[in-house]
């Protein structure tokens, strides 16, 4: 299992490049019902399985990156289930995913072809949040953190500003006022129509770098000529063209403050009792590395790991000595991720 994730999520493999797997579509029922794309190895049943918790995105599963990574968990013998949830498909971190979450996790566990009934949980980005609900409220194998965040409030403010040693993305700042509408100062009635106009930015300029640098202002400005003169100014906050949406993102937290606070994540962090793996990229410019320390200290007694050898988190090539230690981190995550979904085949209570 490791030597195949070792030669699929190595650097020395094309990012294009996909192993065959089977995956299928089910339907989740929970609170509510939902999809998940399950993937599966071919020709031989799994050996383990892995619920993976997306971040936020409009895409779930079907963005080629995230599928890429499914297939490559599948193929290294894991049965893999993924979830379409609906909050982060709006762009929204809200109550909803937790218990989503819940029952994607159950239905992996239930599957007939499922190897034992304690799957690994690997989350990414702000997928940490159900996720950790997840190992903290059911017999997770281990769970594995890749770029998540710890307390929402400075990870908003990261999004909207960056700080003075890591840019930001700033195609990220409609995802902060969609999660903070309720709560804008000034917000003209039909909120909604804000929320809808944002999230259509944003399936707009995503996944496309010369959006990243700069052509998002012409496609900002066209969304906004077409909207009603009162939302026009606060949208335009909300993507980056008019100034002042650090002040009113700032008021908003404080009067939304008792409402968001089951977003941050000290609480039940100390509830999970699993091994757990925290891994971060240096350079990430949507969540700072900070905020995986604060994961680590928030649980002792789990593994650290701050990365910066895939592209997608480096922007520099490191040195031979650089290398042989990010080469060490990297085995040290791939065995990590393996070990989560075989942990199952443990006595409980690991």
């Amino acid at each position: 299992m490791v030597g195949r994730l070792v030669r699929w999520l190595g650097p020395w493999t094309p990012e294009t490049k996909r192993p065959p797997v089977r995956r299928r579509q089910v339907r989740v029922v929970g609170d509510g019902a939902f999809d998940a794309w399950v993937y599966a190895p071919l020709g031989r049943r799994p050996l383990g399985s892995t619920l993976v918790v997306p971040g936020l995105h409009y895409l779930g599963p079907a963005d080629v990156r995230l599928d890429r990574f499914n297939a490559i968990l599948a193929h290294s013998g894991q049965l893999v289930l993924c979830p379409f949830l609906p909050e982060f498909r709006r762009a929204r971190v809200g109550a909803t995913l937790v218990p989503d979450a819940l029952a994607a996790f159950d239905a992996l566990a239930a599957m007939p072809d499922a190897p034992h009934p304690r799957p690994g949980v690997f989350s990414i980005s702000f997928g940490s949040y159900p996720a950790l609900h997840v190992a903290a409220k059911r017999d997770v194998g281990a769970l594995t953190v890749f770029g998540g965040y710890a307390t929402f409030d400075e990870s908003v403010r990261f999004c909207l500003e960056g700080d003075a040693d890591h840019p930001h993305d700033p195609l990220n700042r409609p995802v902060v006022f969609i999660n903070l509408l309720a709560f804008l100062p000034g917000a003209p009635p039909n909120r909604e129509l804000l929320a809808d106009a944002w999230l259509h930015y944003i399936r707009r300029t995503w996944g496309k770098l010369p959006m990243k640098e700069g052509a998002w202002r012409p496609v900002a400005r066209a969304m906004s000529d077409a909207l009603p003169e009162t939302h026009r100014s606060l949208f335009e906050m909300g993507v980056g063209l008019r100034e002042g949406g650090e002040a009113v993102v700032a008021q908003a937290l404080i009067e939304g403050r008792s409402s968001l606070r089951h977003l941050d994540l000290g609480p039940i962090a100390r509830e999970v009792r699993c091994p757990v793996t925290i891994v971060h990229g240096r350079d990430d410019d949507v969540i700072p590395y900070r905020q995986a320390e604060r994961l680590h200290a928030l649980m002792p007694g789990s593994t650290l790991h701050l990365t910066g050898l895939y592209a997608h988190t480096g922007t520099v090539l490191p040195s031979p000595r650089e290398a042989l230690d990010e080469m060490r981190s990297m085995i040290g995550i791939i065995e990590a991720m393996a070990d989560g979904s075989l942990r199952g085949r443990l006595p409980s209570g690991r």
